[in-house]
């Protein structure tokens, strides 16, 4: 008897330094995924070329992935204590999460 592997949507806007961005990548790599069948779908909002590289080249390297550039271009300011939002980035963010839900809905 064949089991119906459960489907998971791993979805998020990026924006990142480099440094952090490939722990998480490899972090999502080294993922248990027996029984499960996973997708992803990423914003690229990085300012960084190279976290952009990072994403581009972990996007090919999967199989049932969905990689955007936002481009938009917003001053986003974040220190070792806190991260500074304003409107438009948060409505921003908003955007993108609306999209990568109406994704999920319609890849169920």
């Amino acid at each position: 008897m064949t089991s119906k592997k459960v489907r998971v949507l791993v979805g998020s806007p990026i924006y990142q330094k480099p440094h952090i961005l490939q722990k998480f990548l490899l972090s999502l790599k080294r993922l248990d995924t027996e029984g499960k069948e996973l997708a992803y779908f990423f914003i690229d909002d990085n300012e960084d070329e190279r976290s952009s590289k990072m994403l581009e080249d972990f996007s090919q390297e999967q199989n049932n992935d969905k990689l955007l550039a936002s481009n938009q271009s917003d001053v986003y300011v974040c220190n070792g204590t806190t991260h500074y939002w304003n409107e438009n980035l948060v409505w921003k963010v908003a955007d993108f999460k609306n999209m990568i839900i109406e994704h999920a809905i319609k890849e169920q």
